[in-house]
């Protein structure tokens, strides 16, 4: 049997929840700010319930340079990593009905009538927060700066699953530049181990 397994350093993300600002709204901090154990920040809304949690995606192109005296690949090309995330809301949140306009807007129909149309604009910008937890063994935090949707997600109705909208999330370099997805931990991993 292995003596490196340690389960104390396996994750099961069992919780978590999602927010959303307008782009350019820092990371929540100051005293008493918890990213990872608040369930509300000023300035961001919630989704709500996220089936599934999410997935952090990254995507980068590389190719293969060779030199015609070398055999093999003599370099590596690589451009730039698209990070995105994937998550699928099913509370008809302010969150997520701002996410789906895409920076459109909300109209009653007529004054008074109960009805209102959502009317989808062309594009929109802004931050999300993400938060994972494991009760008892750590939280992981993501942070976008900049975010846009990437798809016009589909909908299902029907009684066989919760109504939600699969939507995926395209992390923006940050206008002041930096990284487009930051990741945060409770805990430091690299840490020397307690004797």
């Amino acid at each position: 049997m292995s003596n490196n397994t340690d389960a104390s350093k396996s994750r099961l993300w069992v919780d978590g929840d999602a927010f959303r600002a307008p782009a350019g709204t820092p990371l929540p901090a100051g005293e008493g700010v918890d990213i990872f154990n608040d369930d509300e920040f000023t300035g961001w809304d919630a989704y709500g319930a996220i089936k599934a949690g999410f997935e952090v995606s990254s995507n980068q192109e590389s190719s293969n340079l060779s030199a015609w005296n070398a055999k093999g690949a003599y370099r590596k090309k690589k451009e730039d990593a698209i990070k995105s995330i994937a998550m699928r809301p099913v509370d008809e949140s302010k969150a997520t009905i701002l996410t789906l306009l895409r920076g459109g807007s909300v109209a009653e129909t007529a004054t008074g009538s109960g009805v209102f149309e959502l009317i989808e604009g062309d594009d929109e910008e802004f931050a999300l927060l993400l938060v994972c937890r494991d009760p008892g063994h750590g939280s992981k935090a993501y942070y976008i700066e900049r975010g846009t949707l990437d798809n016009l997600p589909n909908e299902v109705i029907n009684d066989e699953d919760l109504n939600g909208y699969d939507l995926v999330i395209t992390a923006l370099t940050p206008a002041g530049g930096g990284r487009a997805v930051r990741p945060f931990v409770d805990s430091n991993p690299l840490a020397p181990a307690a004797p």
